[in-house]
């Protein structure tokens, strides 16, 4: 990627090229005066609907990160938010974003804002992060508010649970989002619902789901946060078009916004794709044999969660087999009030200083799995110096090993949770790391765990540690793939 600015005031204008895209941004709005740079990279991803990617260098899923980075940017969309729109000042605002920018007093920021007095919105407020990128986004936005509640969408599929709301983001590798909740009050009774994700490009997906939620629990309020806002003129115009049409008022705030335009000499999705673009695949369900893979550590017992920090349902994978292991309360799939939230931190910091403590190299990788990133990203900012944070993903994306290119290399395995789903983890060096904690929020087959030891083994990493945040009532993995109605006494 390679890029210029062409003025010195705003609108400035950057231009990038990734292999046959080239992508020019007029930015509009830096409130903070960010550097473009450091906030994000351009990729190309395999999807005819767009081929182009911004990268966050912030958000702890493509790319490693200093885990309080995440947490500081959402700290920062947090207080933007309350400032602008709720004319509330928070007393770490200019602290803030001073770590943000220079990644300097970050720890000691993050302790400070977790144990300040918090901002209360005026009036009920529900906030609600996108899945899968945006979970832990969304997350640490809510954590700086009192008076409200926390929701994520999801991609998973609980076939005992009827979707409170059910819709559509197209341009997506997948496209169904579902939001389930356990307790529709705070839906129904939220005036304000804030919604968080990493980026906007045309707002689609939002004003899906805010038609979804209108026409059974209509608010007076909407607003949209993100990291990166490029909606078009014409784009913003269809928001202020259902403002109108469902008399409510939709506002939108963004770390950095502006317009693009762009130009791809590709064809087709599959024209001059260069076969090294394709991230390695490791797919085995079994160990080779004469290949020993490295000795993987199970930990199960720091969670001691009591039944109501659970949610006690099944999932179903795409072979047929139900995983009865509950779900975490904390992570917000199912609604997180504010109250409950306060546990997870002081959880997260018990936990992490265990794990301080069992570590075994001065590099560490915790790596969190798709929708599951921010109590594992809170974890591991209590891990020690030398922690890097990043996520599996299923966003096909091409690796190109080029400096200025954002996903320098890439893996694709089976999904531990479904393997017919494909998941990848990308900008894993060779060689670089001394172990890796790969945390999961559910129990699964151990033998579904091998395609990530054979990725742990191919790049040089010498311990694994499998981190089992929830286990089945069994307490138990099972072996026998051919035998799905094993999981079901």
């Amino acid at each position: 990627m390679n890029n210029k600015i062409l003025s010195a005031y705003l609108p400035k204008t950057y231009q990038y090229k990734a292999e046959d895209l080239s992508l020019e941004i007029c930015l509009q709005s830096n409130p903070f005066d960010l550097d473009p740079e450091a906030l994000f990279a351009l990729a190309l991803r395999k999807n005819r609907r767009r081929r182009f990617l911004f990268v966050s260098k912030v958000l702890g899923k493509h790319i490693p990160v200093n885990p309080l980075l995440p947490l500081l940017a959402g700290a920062a969309l947090a207080v933007q938010y309350a400032k602008v729109l709720l004319g509330i000042e928070h007393p770490c605002y200019a602290a803030i974003i001073q770590a943000l920018k220079t990644k300097q007093q970050m720890s000691e920021v993050f302790e400070t804002l977790i144990t300040k007095p918090l901002m209360a919105p005026p009036e009920k407020t529900l906030f609600i992060g996108f899945a899968e990128t945006a979970t832990a986004l969304g997350h640490s936005v809510f954590s700086l508010f009192d008076n409200a509640c926390y929701l994520h969408t999801t991609r998973e599929e609980i076939p005992c649970l009827k979707p409170e709301l059910d819709f559509r983001e197209e341009h997506s590798h997948a496209v169904n989002h579902r939001c389930y909740v356990m307790n529709n009050a705070e839906l129904k009774t939220a005036q304000t619902i804030v919604f968080i994700d990493d980026e906007l490009t045309t707002g689609s997906t939002v004003l899906n789901i805010i038609r979804a939620i209108h026409r059974q629990y209509p608010k007076k309020n909407y607003v949209i946060l993100s990291l990166l806002d490029w909606r078009s003129a014409e784009h913003r115009a269809r928001f202020k078009q259902m403002q109108s049409e469902l008399g409510t008022k939709i506002q939108a705030l963004s770390l950095m916004g502006g317009e693009f335009k762009y130009s791809d000499s590709a064809k087709e999705q599959s024209a001059n794709v260069n076969p090294s673009w394709e991230p390695q695949i490791f797919g085995q369900l079994s160990q080779e044999e004469g290949k020993p893979l490295p000795e993987p550590h199970f930990i199960s017992n720091y969670f001691p969660f009591d039944e109501s920090e659970l949610v006690a349902v099944y999932s179903q994978d795409s072979s047929g087999w139900l995983n009865k292991t509950p779900y975490l309360r904390l992570t917000g799939r199912f609604g997180l009030s504010w109250s409950n939230h306060q546990k997870s931190i002081s959880l997260a910091r018990k936990i992490g200083r265990k794990l301080k403590l069992m570590r075994q190299g001065s590099k560490t990788l915790c790596l969190g799995t798709g929708e599951f990133m921010y109590f594992p990203m809170l974890i591991s900012t209590y891990m020690g110096e030398g922690v890097s944070f990043h996520s599996t993903t299923r966003s096909p994306i091409y690796t190109v090993s080029r400096t200025d290119y954002a996903i320098k290399n890439g893996c694709s395995f089976p999904c531990p949770e479904d393997p017919g789903i494909i998941n990848y983890v990308y900008n894993l060096p060779e060689n670089y790391y001394d172990e890796v904690y790969f945390f999961m929020e559910r129990e699964v087959r151990r033998e579904r765990l091998y395609p990530l030891q054979q990725i742990i083994q191919a790049k040089g990493i010498f311990r694994a540690v499998f981190v089992i945040c929830s286990s089945s009532p069994e307490r138990r993995f099972l072996s026998d793939p051919k035998n799905p109605t094993a999981a079901n006494p």
